[in-house]
């Protein structure tokens, strides 16, 4: 028979003689109060006395414990909850106090000076075509060979030192006295394991500060040997492939970068946690924060997950936009990982920008992590996923922090237009046709549509094709860029044509990602675009939501289990879509359970940047596939939305959590 996952009370089978009580300190912890339960379920099985709640609020709580109970707390986070960290260390009663007084949110400085542009495409392709693969692979078969890289190890030590002596070695006569790079050891009192920052001073505006980091430390929490070759010699291998490339092509930096291996991560982001926190209390202007915390396992179909919690939303926004633009043939979502998941929350904590791209969607991660199974075996023994991390990292340090670098090729392309001609007519499917040429050769030639990239060819002769209906109908403009091998980049002369298509069905917007009807009717179906959820069934596109903004749960199966596979709206007076009609929202659902199952409705009247209003909820009749409806006026806007959200249980919000939820967006044009 086929059951849902329900929250229980797992009993945990461990030696008690192993967790025996010592007399040792205690410690306060904060964690997500979701997982709470666990872990006092965990102390009570090992017949160890629960922790004492010192505070809670919003979803955050405050224990104290004995020290020598912290790895029963990770090993809990890992097994029961699927999390890789999963709470923060603190040493006073007064700073897990004011943990929850932050509540977890993330509080910006008010002196931070963001540019989120992506206008340094040579200096991001310079370092990008110069990573290799290799070189990754034989930084995390050194690291994974210690017997243990635990904070209080001695090979623990070693491993932070070997760290200090590569990057030392990549960045050469910079790091000497006088240089603009310095490589040193960041000591902690509190245990053995130092921390490792290396320092690129800024050229330009030096006080601003972009931060790179992975964690140095591993564990095995049953005993012996922890190899740690995903969790995390994977991320610090990234970045040291980073740094290579860097020192290699001369990288200058207009803001100054700090890469961090950070210690003591697997016992609460201890190392981190002192280093924001250091920041902080210096008044430091952090203006973003970027953390890979195993980059190697490729557990879900997607290649990057941007964690959606404890992170900078438009920060998330722009690694995004820097993996499409920059890092061809990577797919990302977004995800979530739980409070405390990993050091970015150490910084967000700190008030810090901070962005967790991760190896997989949380729940589809290596099951190897914390155990001596943790080995490059996991990963095939290459580090070809961890590639596609570094390249993302390249680009976010030579776009946040701009800055120059030893350029192979000054010289541009050229590219021109040859197809539609400028005034030309077009409908349906249409060519776009160029032709380009480089002193050195043509990487790609973009064809945009407004400014919105529709197809890419990096291969003479140049073309792509466009579909006209995607776009409202009337004048719009046509360019061809061209790329050569580093990013250099030219713009042919434009092309203006007029698009006349009529249609009520969707199309997906690669712009969007998501459904839409471009030009104005009675009606948009999304029709089979929605059909299935997260990998389950033929969805394509998932999680068809605008702008990738809300994943779906990933559990379950195809049509056994909650699935959204159809919307369609349509006025109801037959009348085109304009302020003031009444319009239907029609979802084809596939039910699982008649009472716990629900269907909600929002709208939004502007699709481009979306504030979600609801429509509606509605129950399940029946078992199966059936269609509910619910109707609303529509407001203003010429581009507008609808959303629909499937979930098991839980409550009603535009963006749910729980692992069968289903998110579809639905987006039309509307008469002005």
């Amino acid at each position: 028979m086929h059951m849902k996952r329900l929250a229980s009370l797992v009993m945990m089978v461990g030696c008690v003689s192993a967790y025996a009580k010592a007399p040792e300190r205690e410690v306060w912890i904060t964690l997500g109060s979701d997982a709470l339960s666990e872990v006092n379920a965990a102390f009570i099985v090992a017949g160890a006395k629960t922790p004492s709640l010192a505070g809670q609020k919003g979803g955050v709580v405050a224990l104290k414990i004995p020290e020598s109970q912290i790895d029963r707390v990770s090993r809990v986070m890992h097994d029961k909850l699927n999390r890789c960290g999963g709470f923060l260390y603190h040493d006073t009663e007064a700073q897990a106090l004011a943990e929850l007084s932050a509540g977890g949110a993330a509080l910006v400085p008010s002196s931070l000076a963001v540019n989120y542009t992506l206008d340094n495409a040579p200096v991001v392709n310079t370092l990008i075509s110069g990573m290799a693969e290799s070189n990754i692979l034989a930084s995390i078969t050194h690291l994974s060979s210690y017997a243990t890289r635990y904070y209080t190890s001695t090979t623990g030590v070693q491993a932070a030192n070997w760290i200090k002596s590569q990057w030392e070695g990549y960045a050469g006569p910079r790091a000497q006295t006088g240089g603009d790079v310095t490589v040193e050891l960041f000591t902690h009192a509190a245990f053995a394991q130092p921390s490792v920052i290396l320092t690129i001073q800024g050229t330009t505006t030096p006080s601003e500060i972009v931060v790179l980091g992975g964690h140095l430390d591993s564990t095995n929490l049953s005993g012996g040997g922890a190899p740690g070759a995903d969790d995390d010699a994977s991320g610090i291998a990234t970045l040291s492939e980073v740094i290579r490339v860097a020192m290699a092509t001369g990288y200058k930096p207009a803001k100054t970068v700090k890469f961090m291996a950070y210690a003591a991560e697997e016992v609460g982001l201890r190392g981190s946690k002192e280093i924001a926190d250091s920041h902080k209390n210096s008044g430091a202007n952090v203006i973003g924060v970027l953390q890979l915390d195993m980059t190697n396992y490729k557990g879900s179909t997607v290649d990057i997950a941007l964690m959606t919690d404890f992170t900078n939303a438009a920060q998330n926004a722009f690694v995004g936009n820097l993996i499409n633009t920059y890092v061809s043939g990577v797919t990302w979502t977004n995800s979530s990982c739980g409070y405390g998941c990993s050091d970015h929350a150490s910084w967000n904590s700190a008030g810090f920008a901070a962005s967790m791209p991760f190896e997989a969607l949380m729940g589809q991660h290596n099951s190897a992590i914390h155990s001596a199974d943790d080995t490059l075996a996991r990963s095939n023994n290459t580090a070809t996923h961890a590639l596609k991390f570094a390249k993302m990292a390249g680009a976010y340090v030579a776009e946040l922090a701009k800055g120059t670098a030893t350029l192979s090729d000054s010289v541009p392309p050229t590219v021109a237009l040859t197809a539609p001609a400028d005034g030309a007519s077009v409908t349906g499917t249409v060519t776009l046709t160029a032709n380009a040429s480089d002193n050195t050769g043509v990487g790609r030639v973009d064809f945009l549509v407004d400014g919105n990239v529709v197809g890419t060819d990096s291969t003479s002769p140049y073309a792509a094709s466009w579909n006209s209906a995607a776009v409202a109908n009337g004048s719009h403009t046509v360019v061809a860029k061209a790329y050569d091998l580093i990013g250099n980049n030219a713009t042919s002369t434009a092309a203006t044509v007029t698009s006349s298509n009529a249609s009520s069905n969707a199309i997906f917007d690669t712009v969007l990602r998501a459904p839409r009807c471009s030009n104005v009717s009675n009606q948009c179906d999304s029709t089979t675009l929605l059909n299935g959820r997260a990998g389950l069934g033929p969805e394509q596109n998932a999680p068809n939501t605008i702008n990738n903004s809300c994943a779906d749960g990933v559990s379950g199966a195809y049509h056994a289990d909650e699935s959204n596979d159809r919307i369609k709206v349509s006025t109801v007076s037959g009348a085109a879509f304009a302020p003031g009609e009444v319009v239907r929202v029609e979802a084809t659902v596939w039910v699982f359970a008649i009472r716990p199952d629900k269907l909600d409705l929002y709208y939004t009247a502007n699709a481009n940047s979306p504030v979600w209003t609801k429509i509606a909820t509605l129950s399940a009749t029946a078992t199966g596939q059936q269609t509910l409806s619910a109707t609303y006026t529509l407001p203003a806007g010429q581009l507008q939305a609808v959303r629909a959200r499937f979930r098991y249980n839980g409550s009603a919000a535009p963006c749910g959590t729980t692992s069968y939820d289903d998110h579809d967006d639905l987006v039309f044009a509307v008469n002005p």
